[in-house]
């Protein structure tokens, strides 16, 4: 192993090593775990009886570690990773996800409340007052649907109680002034009826300097406020309702890029290129999205079995200025709107369970509208032209535009989902028991792009000397249509035996998919790899996965231990690839194998301590992608990376996590909690330069609190990645500027103060 690794574990070991109790000379108590009951399978189970590699964290947990956001699960969560982009996350399990294409769907189906949430600004909704977020790892497409091809990530909001309850948090930090406030009110209205509303606030400045004159700010500084209100009601014993509405705003101004390799443009302008924080970009980037999200849930008892309904119309609105070059040089501002719409009904009906036969059945019926425009004013200088053929030539004296033209791109795509699924276990014995799982999904998407290129500044088309320069770096008018429709089987089986009453195996075989659709960033209407007309359509991304794994109960329960060992090939993986010049290609790469181990567990070792962790290790190989990307410096335009490995693809990660709870004097109690995370040496760009190489790193973070026993108020100090790592989340070469290189910098350190009361 790693000696990097190896020290972080000992490291936090020893940081949470556990106290001697006070009554020592008592009777030692039975040390038993709190039993974790998630929804995976839409029923509540126990989470040592899912046959699932999951990962579940309640809202305790979330205020405890701090998280935040999608991005802060990454730290806790094995073979899981969210980074930041230039215009949209990327979302990426066990080395499969997503790359900068509207027409994308998420390969990590993500779920509010049992809603998909398809597009990757809806990962910016609202991340607050939550009951619990279930992580599951490998296709999911029987129950949650066919674009849960990587895994699923189930977040699960906080309902109406019976009870009056109310909070209200505060915390304050640096050293990017972080600012946020919370509070929650729940309280039955009547015997039957109830309402929950919740509401976040939260600001930071930025944790990176942009000092080029014209801007002068720290970036990314964002303003973000998000609220909720649920309301519920039980008409009667047998019957439940709830209704969901939530509305989320993030401003941000600037991006986490900078330049970490200079091209032969900004080497004469002495860019920095040391990831430092330090950047100097001369566009002031901004970003503004509006998610919203209402939901209906109905779930009817009958001596049969359950009848649930969800009943949904989510969606964003979202603008965004993106410098393109992330340098001085004003070359090549991108101004994306981006609007989408969905509606969608589903109806399952749940056996009661714990009979010879327990089954699911259901149907699924989803709409979209998506529409998307873009604006470059495009400036394209000598150093451009001159290095368009792959090889730096160092510092270009004369960097004036040569050729200037605005483009300005449009894209539509309407879709439409029906579905039909089935879940059934055949429970043989006591300890024996098979899942058969069968879904069908039919989809229908239209799609239409077109791009204009006009003189700058005006409305008049380009003159030809400037359409052929043009042309030559992949960027023409054109106008493409597309009609699609497509049928797809997904099927499942799963064996479950019981060794015992501690230990549970499982072997699964399932089949996932991802939708096809229509590439919304091509520059060209060109055929061929590089080009936008036969490529304007992608087709499905098929997934063949076989999953093995064991749940143990450990110590008497006082422990538990996880391990799955997976194998999946994947047909037809989607990619988007960047041209070399201005715009991103999607294409299916051929084939992928991605096989590992994954183990997790928790340890009560003591009434006041517990002791968590994660080790993963993850083998990913392209098996044909012959018309891959190629670095700058390659003398090849096309690429054969079969056999290479994928971008975000770490061998190992690895998380350890304690707690330790002190019983204080006047009834106070002060917890410690500090928590490591690992990941291997990776590659952060889809072409595998090897300047986007991150190396293997650990971050720190700990939480140091004091309150009453009850919980009704705590204060606590909390920081977060201690020893200030500086890490790449996404790296990629810069746009009209060959040569460069760039990536988006992680959150460095910081650390605030926190203060919750809880009425």
């Amino acid at each position: 192993m790693h000696k990097a690794l190896s020290g972080a574990l000992t490291a936090s070991a020893l940081m949470v090593t556990p106290l001697p109790s006070a009554a020592e000379s008592e009777p030692a108590k039975q040390l038993k775990l709190e039993e974790v009951i998630v929804t995976a399978q839409k029923r509540a189970e126990s989470l040592s009886d899912v046959p699932v590699s999951v990962t579940a964290l309640d809202g305790d947990k979330l205020k405890k570690a701090g998280i935040e956001n999608l991005s802060d699960l990454s730290d806790y969560t094995p073979n899981f990773k969210l980074v930041e982009g230039g215009l949209i996350p990327n979302v990426y399990m066990r080395g499969v996800g997503s790359g900068s294409n509207q027409g994308f769907e998420l390969s990590v189906g993500i779920f509010s409340d049992g809603v998909h949430l398809g597009r990757p600004h809806q990962t910016r909704g609202a991340f607050m007052d939550l009951e619990r977020v279930e992580v599951l790892r490998g296709p999911q497409s029987i129950l949650f649907g066919k674009n849960a091809i990587a895994g699923a990530l189930s977040l699960i909001a906080a309902k109406p109680g019976d009870e009056l309850e109310a909070n209200f948090s505060a915390l304050r930090g640096g050293p990017d002034g972080q600012r946020e406030i919370s509070a929650m009110l729940s309280m039955p209205l009547s015997d039957t009826f109830g309402i929950r509303a919740a509401v976040r606030t939260r600001d930071e400045d930025g944790y990176m300097t942009n000092e080029n004159p014209a801007v002068d700010r720290d970036e990314p500084g964002v303003e973000e406020f998000s609220g909720r209100i649920t309301f519920g009601w039980l008409p009667s014993d047998d019957i439940s309702t709830s209704l969901k509405l939530e509305k989320t705003n993030r401003k941000q101004d600037g991006r986490q890029f900078e330049i970490t390799h200079e091209s032969a443009l900004t080497g004469c302008s002495g860019e920095n290129v040391t990831l430092d924080g330090i950047k100097n970009t001369d566009a002031e980037e901004y970003a503004e999205i509006d998610n919203y999200n209402a939901t209906l849930n109905v779930d009817i008892d009958f001596e049969k079995g359950t009848f649930s309904s969800v009943t949904a119309a989510t969606g964003f609105e979202s603008e965004d200025l993106f410098d393109g070059d992330s340098s001085s040089f004003d070359t090549v501002p991108l101004l994306g709107i981006e609007e989408y719409d969905q509606r969608s009904q589903e109806f399952r009906f749940t056996s009661p369970g714990g009979e010879f036969i327990d089954y699911i059945v259901g149907a699924f019926y989803q709409e979209g509208e998506m529409t998307f425009y873009e604006s470059t004013p495009l400036k394209v200088r000598n150093g451009a032209l001159a290095d368009a053929g792959r090889n730096p030539v160092g510092c270009l004296i004369n960097t004036q535009t040569n050729v200037a033209a605005d483009l300005e791109k449009d894209f539509y795509m309407d879709s439409e989902a029906w579905s039909t699924f089935a879940q059934v276990t055949f429970n043989w014995t006591d300890s024996l028991r098979t899942t058969l799982g069968l879904r069908y999904v039919n989809e229908k998407k239209t799609g239409f792009r077109e791009l204009f290129l006009y003189q700058s500044g005006t409305k008049t088309p380009v003159d030809p000397v400037t359409a052929t320069v043009l042309g030559a770096l992949n960027i023409e008018e054109h106008e493409i249509e597309g009609d699609r429709e497509v049928g797809v089987t997904l099927p499942s089986i799963n064996v479950q035996w019981d060794l015992n009453e501690d230990i549970m195996t499982y072997a699964t075989v399932t089949r996932g998919a991802k939708s096809g659709s229509f590439d919304a960033r091509n520059n060209n209407a060109k055929d061929g790899p590089g080009g936008g007309g036969e490529n304007f359509e992608f087709e499905d991304e098929v997934a063949d996965a076989i999953e093995v794994g064991s749940k143990m109960q450990l110590v008497d329960g006082a422990a538990e231990l996880n391990i799955a060992v997976y194998h999946v090939e994947y047909e037809d993986m989607q990619v988007s690839v960047f041209d070399g010049v201005a715009g991103f290609v999607v294409s299916n790469a051929g084939s992928a194998l991605t096989k590992g181990v994954e183990l997790d567990g928790r340890w009560l070792m003591s009434e006041w301590f517990m002791l968590s962790g994660s080790l993963a290790y993850l083998d990913f190989e392209w098996l044909e992608y012959k018309e891959g990307p190629c670095v700058a410096t390659a003398d090849e335009d096309i690429c054969d990376l079969s056999g290479k490995e994928n971008q975000q693809t770490p061998e190992w990660t690895a998380t350890l996590s304690g707690t330790v709870s002190i019983p204080m004097p006047a009834d106070l109690m002060l917890d410690f909690t500090a928590d490591a995370s690992f990941k291997d040496t990776h590659f952060t760009s889809g072409d595998l330069d090897p300047r986007g190489i991150q190396g293997a790193y650990t971050k720190f973070n700990a939480r140091l609190a004091l309150g009453d026993s009850n919980g009704d108020w705590s204060l606590a100090l909390v920081g977060k990645n201690i020893t200030d790592e500086m890490t790449i989340g996404i790296g990629s070469p810069t746009v009209l500027d060959v040569g460069g290189f760039r990536g988006t910098l992680e959150p460095r350190r910081s650390y605030y103060l926190e203060g919750r009361v809880q009425f």
